[in-house]
């Protein structure tokens, strides 16, 4: 009975292969390394039937994270996981994977993914410890699961290999409107577009996200108002993937013509081929892609090298501050002008700590503040926040300022810093049409003989003093 069971079962195996074996081999990866992912690709003149054997990790595995998967090269949807296939248990915590799956025409990834499971499962002091034990007194049980770890997928087709994924994924990043993809740690890039007509732009984002904060991130401004049109969030993404903190936003927006910027940054970990966890289903389009949605229209778009919102008439230049700083510098309009506020500072559950404002240098009333609910996240740190925004001045004196508290600055950060750590403090540049130079001007303070008495400058421990006297009775204005 024993033996009868065994040739069955044999039997069964040989069912799967032998078809598999009279087609083409369309994607073969093996030898998958820890902290490793492997690519291929094939393509299909019509709908067909491919099938899949893989050697991974079984449900019960402890030490190895894998996972594989097939993308559809044009629309980047997943279109087969391993996890869906049927499986059998092989040895050391390996198991076997078949499966057979109709696609249609077209071309398609194939990616293949291995990670310790520290990336996903060691949540605890217990896990720890369990993961470390295992890593002591079983030193060589993954290395062994890695060389058995393998994927083949057989079918009618062709085979690209990775070097004809790499060339996919370049066509992509050329036929689109805007692609800051593949990024790396620590990652700031820009890129400034024109509209000329109202248009749908398709938006395809990943990045970093969880519901404490956003680390690796996208946004669309708007450069001649400094506004943010767009921007990726954990609220408006979804799943990417992999970890939980791969997220993924596919959305359709309008934009009015005008001319804009895309941005994308990226904290110190976790980015393409670097990942510290297990990466998205998408890893080479980490960053922003955005596509015209009627093809019709791209010409109607056209790009620039867009370099941040400090081009030209820069008014004043309070940036690099370090901790315990108080910076002020005053100028004077000789006509109205939109000035754009460019400020990154520190602050927490709506209290600022670094941060600016500007007064009136004639009467001293405030006309701005760098308040906490109008900044937005400045990468890095959450409390890292970020004003980006156009204020219309009339012709006129002012003074800026910007404070800075005792931690947390240009060069000792105690946290991640933000994207752009150079321009901490305060800036402000001229953006009206037509602005000159001589617009502009230092400001020098002359006496003013209305002034009764001044107290101004005062430091730590000190007491000042200052009389006036009245000839009759008056309004005075403090």
């Amino acid at each position: 009975m024993k033996l009868s069971l065994i040739a069955l079962s044999i039997l069964a195996l040989g069912a799967f292969r032998p078809a598999a074996a009279q087609e083409n081999v369309l994607a073969d990866i093996q030898n998958v390394a820890s902290y490793d992912i492997r690519i291929d690709g094939f393509l299909l003149d019509k709908e067909r039937e491919i099938s899949i054997h893989a050697i991974s990790s079984s449900d019960q595995a402890r030490e190895l994270y894998t996972a594989a998967w097939i993308l559809n090269k044009q629309t980047r949807e997943v279109v087969w996981k391993l996890r869906n296939a049927s499986q059998r248990r092989y040895s050391r915590g390996l198991a076997e994977y078949d499966d057979r799956v109709v696609l249609p025409r077209g071309e398609y990834e194939v990616y293949f993914s291995a990670f310790p499971e520290w990336s996903e499962k060691v949540q605890s002091f217990g896990d720890l410890l369990d993961f470390l034990g295992d890593r002591i007194f079983h030193p060589g049980r993954s290395r062994r699961e890695h060389r058995d770890l393998s994927l083949t997928i057989y079918g009618t087709g062709q085979r690209v290999g990775n070097e004809g994924v790499d060339q996919w994924h370049e066509q992509l990043r050329k036929s689109a409107l805007v692609s800051l993809s593949s990024l790396w740690d620590n990652d700031y890039v820009r890129q400034g577009f024109v509209l000329e007509r109202p248009m749908d732009l398709t938006l395809y984002a990943l990045g970093e996200a969880n519901e404490d904060g956003t680390y690796d991130y996208g946004w669309i401004i708007d450069t001649k108002t400094g506004k943010q049109v767009w921007q990726m969030t954990h609220w408006n993404s979804r799943h990417a993937g992999g970890a939980q903190k791969n997220r993924v936003v596919a959305e359709t927006i309008s934009l009015p013509a005008g001319t804009y910027a895309a941005c994308f940054v990226t904290d110190d970990s976790h980015s393409y081929r670097d990942w510290n966890a297990p990466p998205p289903y998408d890893p080479a389009f980490w960053g922003i892609t955005i596509r015209v949605k009627d093809e019709s229209m791209k010409r109607f778009v056209k790009t620039f090298d867009y370099e941040g919102v400090h081009d030209q008439h820069l008014i004043v230049d309070l940036t690099r501050l370090r901790d315990d700083e108080y910076q002020s510098k005053a100028f004077t309009l000789h006509k109205p002008a939109d000035v754009r506020v460019y400020a990154l500072g520190e602050g927490r559950d709506g209290d600022m700590f670094d941060y600016g404002w500007i007064v009136d240098a004639k009467n001293r009333k405030k006309i701005w503040t760098m308040e906490y609910r109008e900044t937005e996240h400045a990468g890095g740190d959450r409390k890292n926040r970020m004003v980006n925004t156009v204020l219309h001045l009339d012709k006129g004196s002012y003074i800026v300022y910007f404070v800075t508290d005792g931690s947390h600055s240009y060069r000792d950060w105690n946290a991640a810093p933000p994207f752009d750590p150079e321009h901490w403090g305060i800036s402000l540049n001229a953006v009206s049409e037509g602005f000159a130079p001589k617009d502009v001007s230092a400001y020098e303070e002359r006496e003013d003989k209305s002034v009764l008495a001044r107290i101004v400058g005062v430091g730590d421990h000190e007491r000042r003093r200052a009389s006036f006297s009245l000839s009759k009775q008056s309004d005075i204005h403090i």
